[in-house]
């Protein structure tokens, strides 16, 4: 037997070997990807619910200032109208003062109605992100088992070419019950 001999089935196994191994290496490449995006997105739905807090209280304080205008328009109303002459218990100061409070009951309430609402939206972009997480994470783990049994196959295939290419140089005509051909 010839150095040269063992030239061919020594590439075809260091092939097939290189071959499964890159293989394997992809999958565990794909997990590390999907896991680093799971990381990503529970970051970005971290921030996002950070976002719906500051949201509800930028709505609260909306609100707030809105009853503290209410409050300084009345005090001017009665400031006036004591001022003018009139008392405080006229039915045009008490109606201005009435119109006042209606219309701060209603502008506290939008505010904090968008206050909830853009936190609403915020906490569904969370749960979004955290769902689109999952979902590459769970993707990457199909991704490496479907690289492991690539790999799989690859040596599969090699030992069959390998088993060939001994029975084609070593075997000769005596291939002790292996018949590949």
């Amino acid at each position: 037997m010839a150095l040269s001999d063992l030239l061919a089935p020594s590439l075809q196994i260091g092939a097939t070997i290189l071959s499964a191994g890159s293989k394997v290496a992809k999958g565990y490449g794909y997990r590390a990807v999907g896991a680093r995006r799971k990381a990503a997105s529970e970051f970005e739905a971290q921030q996002l619910e950070q976002v719906a807090e500051a949201e509800q209280g930028i709505g609260m304080r909306k609100a707030a200032g809105e009853e503290l205008r209410a409050q300084i328009v009345n005090s001017l109303a009665l400031a006036r109208a004591a001022a003018s002459g009139a008392g405080a218990s006229d039915p045009t100061v008490l109606n201005i003062m009435a119109q006042t409070s209606g219309e701060s009951a209603y502008r506290q309430a939008l505010a904090m109605y968008e206050g909830e609402s853009q936190a609403r939206l915020d906490r569904m972009r969370a749960v979004a992100a955290r769902y689109e997480g999952e979902t590459s994470e769970s993707d990457s783990e199909i991704a490496q088992k479907q690289t492991k049994a690539s790999a799989l196959s690859t040596v599969l295939s090699g030992g069959v070419k390998a088993l060939s290419m001994y029975n084609k140089y070593w075997a000769g005509n005596d291939t002790n019950g292996f018949d590949l051909t």
